[in-house]
C-alpha cells in the first residue's frame, strides 16, 4: 500500500494532535476540498490545520551549497485554472510545514492568515512545481531561517 505525501504528513499530525490530547480528529475528504487538511478538537474548541510535507527541501539546500538553510515551497496559484489554491485557499487556522531530513521529521506551525500576510508583503522568489509537483501550480520559496523569526510563527515540534 503506498502513500501520498500528504497522507504521510497528515497521518504524522493527526498522532501527534492525538498525544497532546486533541480529539475528534478528522482529515479532509479526499476529493477537491480546499479549507483544511486535519480538523481537530481540544479543551472545547476546533482547530484545523493545513498541512504540507516536503522532502526535497534539504536536498534542495544541498545542491545551492547552503545545507543548513533550507527554503519551503508555499504554493499559492493553480496556474492551469487562474485561481487561488494552497495557502490562498485554504480557510485552516493553521499551517503546518513538515521537512524531513534524514530519518527524521520535524514540523513548523505557523498563524495561517500570519503567515500570508508574510508572504504577500514581502518579495520572496516565485516559482513553478514542475520539478516537484505536476507542473500547475506557483508558489513562493522563502527561507526557513526568515520565517521562524516572523510573529506568524508558533512552534517548532520534533515528530
Amino acid at each position: 500500500m503506498s502513500f501520498a505525501k500528504g497522507d504521510i504528513g497528515e497521518s504524522l499530525w493527526c498522532t501527534h494532535l492525538e498525544k497532546k490530547g486533541h480529539y475528534n480528529i478528522t482529515t479532509a475528504p479526499k476529493k477537491k476540498f480546499y479549507d483544511w487538511d486535519v480538523k481537530s478538537e481540544h479543551s472545547n474548541h476546533q482547530y484545523t490545520f493545513e498541512v504540507k510535507y516536503d522532502e526535497k527541501a534539504y536536498w534542495w539546500a544541498d545542491r545551492r551549497g547552503t545545507p543548513e538553510q533550507p527554503n519551503l515551497y508555499i504554493e499559492f496559484k493553480n496556474t492551469n485554472k487562474d485561481e487561488d489554491s494552497g495557502i490562498r485557499a485554504s480557510k485552516a487556522l493553521y499551517y503546518v510545514y513538515m521537512l524531513v531530513r534524514d530519518e527524521s521529521v520535524t514540523a513548523y506551525l505557523f498563524d495561517r492568515v500570519g503567515l500570508l500576510n508574510h508572504l504577500e508583503q514581502v518579495s520572496y522568489k516565485v516559482v513553478g512545481n514542475a520539478a516537484t509537483g505536476d507542473d500547475n501550480a506557483l508558489g513562493w520559496i522563502p527561507p526557513l531561517q526568515r520565517l521562524v523569526s516572523q510573529s506568524c510563527f508558533i512552534q517548532k515540534i520534533s515528530l
